[in-house]
């Protein structure tokens, strides 16, 4: 069996006091809480063509290099440097 170049996602959450919740995602990954029996999405999936436009409107560039994912857009996707 061959892998490919492999990949990670990931999603957290943390409640303060018993009241606020905060959640955070990267890559393709998707939060969803259910609430009164209704699945209720609470984070936008990161993908690489809408990832890119907020990179350049923000100023910054996105360099394209073989592979599935731009070079520098991965580093828009990494849990940490």
């Amino acid at each position: 069996m061959q892998l490919g170049a492999g990949g990670s996602t990931a999603v957290t959450a943390i409640v303060i006091d018993g009241k606020d919740l905060w959640v955070a995602n990267v890559g393709d990954s998707r939060a969803v809480i259910c609430e009164r029996g209704c699945a209720n999405q609470l984070t936008v999936d990161h993908e690489p063509h809408t990832e890119r436009k907020r990179i350049e409107k923000q100023g910054g560039f996105v360099t394209t290099l073989p592979g599935n994912i731009p070079l520098l857009l991965l580093a828009t996707r990494m849990l940490s440097f």
